[in-house]
């Protein structure tokens, strides 16, 4: 059990990472609420979301499952270009996306924070955030699915729980493993562009707690 008393704490740490602009290992968190998207191929010549006459449910589904290895890191064997490449077809050059993160330390009055990305910062924040946690992983459930009846767009309802842990620094020059839970509720519009599926915008709210053991 971690001690919970005092500025010198482990919760008293977290609070200043997290709270004095240190906190981009939640921000990652934050980012991969967006990522209601699994395995990749380690080739993208034969990509299946490209010459599509309309959406459905099938490809839309496969479209959200194919791309959270891609965000979160997860898909090993695939380089930097070819990521940056899939998600530079896969999202809309106008894609926004946004999201609160409400922050549950023990102890303490939850906190909120407000993320805001366009396409260009969040392909940024998906090179960047899998280096910043260790442990990551993701699973993401499709709570709702409708197809708008030109089948150009679809609206997507994810909830997605994630798990990792931070490293902290102790008063004694040590780190501690701190485990942290991520649970995101999406809403998540995708479209239809000249036979490519691509991501319009995605909005999310997401509790990060951190948890004791």
């Amino acid at each position: 059990m971690y001690d919970l008393t005092g500025q010198n704490s482990i919760w008293g740490r977290i609070e200043f990472m997290v709270f004095q602009k240190l906190k981009k290992p939640i921000y990652f968190m934050g980012i991969c609420a967006f990522c209601a998207f699994s395995y990749v191929p380690a080739a993208f010549a034969d990509d299946p979301f490209m010459n599509i006459q309309s959406l459905s449910e099938a490809n839309v589904k496969k479209f959200i499952e194919h791309t959270t290895d891609i965000t979160t890191g997860n898909s090993q064997k695939v380089s930097q270009d070819k990521i940056e490449e899939y998600l530079d077809t896969h999202l809309e050059d106008g894609a926004r996306f946004s999201s609160v993160m409400q922050y549950n330390i023990p102890g303490m009055p939850q906190q909120k924070a407000k993320l805001s990305l366009d396409k260009d910062g969040f392909m940024d924040s998906v090179k960047k955030g899998a280096e910043k946690i260790e442990g990551y992983e993701t699973l993401v459930e499709i709570k709702e699915m409708k197809i708008a009846s030109n089948k150009e767009k679809a609206f997507v309802k994810t909830v997605s729980t994630e798990y990792a842990s931070m490293p902290v620094p102790t008063d004694t020059g040590d780190v501690e493993d701190v485990p942290i839970e991520g649970v995101s509720e999406c809403t998540q519009i995708l479209s239809l562009n000249s036979g490519v599926i691509q991501m319009f915008s995605a909005k999310c709210v997401t509790d990060i707690n951190f948890l004791e053991y």
